[in-house]
């Protein structure tokens, strides 16, 4: 029911086009998903993903168009207008927010189960996405499905193929979604179906592991390969147009992905932790004695990676946002060099609360989540935008499943729900849901009914370097 109350309240800006040029969800449907969607129309079931001879190419997305596809063959099929279009686009997200709510609800009871969703679905870059034309919640869609399915699932031959499936569906979405290979290869190498596999240390027995990791490892070629085609026909992970933008690596986002947790991890912490259960003081002392030594280094690791990384507000250098600003105004000792004290002190929080969270849940989901963390890691550091976008809500979706895989390795789903730990977490939707209503309402609704000129409609991407002669399977450059 929450997804679609969900829908019902964001109906209205799709229906009556409540939109304005100048916030970033009108401006990206407008000039990149929308003539995405249209261009592919024209064409569909056929595209274009490289198009050196337009002045604006048809694919203008710098993600893989997964959904702007299935979006155009709708468009082409039933003839979508623009508000069809956008009221198609609401009913992905809000069939998405359903399934991924009832996969977390069937770990640790269904009302639980909502409540953990909550703070991702009233997201501002969550709901937006789902109000506009954009890619990015099936996205999420995908991170949240294929981690359930390496947490929970038995890794057969059929997990295997089903893994495969899934994981090529999300690099067609969005092509850096391949970093969830690796909690499929760790649930894999910690198999389910081996004795000797299911042992907390997964550093032994490598011969019985690699045997369990092979077919998933088969099962990812297809993903590793069309990842390999899209960089011959773009000369690049990102579409030639888009490569000015994201020109390398950034480090810096694993500062703001250390910071997200912190500041939103204390809303989830009691109910990983058990707070108010049965005998819940003791297990808790225990478990924090148990990961004292690695929370200390944690603290450390984190406090001198981030202290080397540039953490004050730079928009031409990728870090802009509202995380940004607030923290630079909120530093009261002031920057030193690049370096933001204050972020520095909760990204230190934050990789405390990561071993604290980890060491919450069984030894084989524990390896799991901290592989799906890493990997994230990985894949936006690759990027050159630390971005708020990205990071809030994996962040929101990771301590959601982390959390419901606590509850569901201490046997509480379908237990009563406690005050301590369902207070906070709602608080927490409640605060985002404000928000997001007031970002919305300021960005995009207020200046559309003031009548404010639309800003020109141009892309403003950085120039793209001198384009390299592409050789296409037609022998034609």
């Amino acid at each position: 029911m929450l997804p679609i109350a969900w829908g019902i309240c964001l109906a209205p800006i799709a229906l009556f086009d409540v939109r304005h040029a100048r916030g970033r969800a009108t401006f990206d449907q407008e000039l990149f998903h929308e003539h995405t969607i249209r261009a592919f129309a024209e064409t569909w079931p056929f595209i274009h993903l490289t198009s050196p001879e337009k002045i604006i190419p048809d694919h203008l997305v710098a993600m893989t168009p997964g959904l702007h596809w299935v979006l155009a063959g709708a468009t082409r099929i039933i003839g979508l207008g623009d508000a069809g279009l956008r009221v198609a686009a609401l009913l992905i997200s809000v069939a998405v927010f359903g399934v991924l709510g009832v996969l977390v609800g069937r770990r640790c009871g269904p009302m639980f189960g909502a409540l953990l969703v909550a703070p991702l679905m009233v997201s501002m870059y969550v709901a937006s996405s789902a109000a506009w034309v954009l890619a990015d919640n099936v996205g999420w869609f995908w991170v949240g499905v294929l981690s359930l399915l390496a947490l929970f699932s038995r890794t057969t031959l059929v997990w295997a193929l089903v893994a495969g499936v899934g994981l090529l569906l999300a690099v067609w979405t969005r092509q850096n979604l391949l970093f969830l290979a690796l909690p499929l290869w760790a649930a894999a190498w910690l198999s389910t179906e081996s004795a000797v596999a299911t042992r907390a240390n997964p550093f032994v027995q490598t011969p019985a592991r690699l045997k369990h990791l092979l077919p998933i490892a088969i099962a990812t070629i297809p993903s590793l390969l069309t990842l390999a085609y899209l960089y011959r026909i773009w000369g690049g992970l990102v579409p030639y147009e888009f490569q000015g933008q994201y020109d390398g690596a950034n480090p810096s986002n694993i500062a703001l992905q250390l910071s997200m947790l912190a500041g939103f991890g204390v809303f989830f912490l009691p109910a990983m932790l058990g707070v108010g259960e049965p005998e819940w003081r003791p297990r808790v002392l225990a478990t924090l004695r148990r990961c004292a030594p690695w929370v200390a280094l944690s603290v450390v690791a984190s406090a001198i990676i981030v202290a080397m990384l540039p953490t004050t507000a730079a928009p031409t250098k990728g870090r802009a946002g509202f995380v940004w600003n607030a923290l630079d105004r909120l530093d009261v000792i002031g920057p030193i060099g690049d370096t933001n004290v204050l972020m520095v002190l909760i990204a230190m929080a934050g990789g405390a609360m990561l071993v604290v969270m980890l060491a919450s849940v069984p030894a084989r989901q524990r390896w799991i989540l901290g592989a799906l963390f890493a990997a994230f890691a990985i894949a936006q550091g690759a990027s050159s935008e630390v971005w708020q976008r990205y990071h809030e809500p994996f962040t929101l979706l990771f301590l959601a499943i982390a959390t419901c895989t606590a509850l569901h390795g201490r046997g509480m789903p379908g237990q009563r729900l406690r005050r301590v730990q369902v207070v906070p977490i709602a608080v927490l939707a409640l605060g985002l849901s404000v928000m997001s209503a007031t970002m919305i309402w300021q960005k995009e609704i207020a200046p559309w009914r003031r009548g404010e000129p639309q800003m020109p409609r141009t892309t403003m991407l950085p120039e793209p370097p001198p384009r390299e002669p592409v050789t296409r399977p037609d022998g034609q450059e």
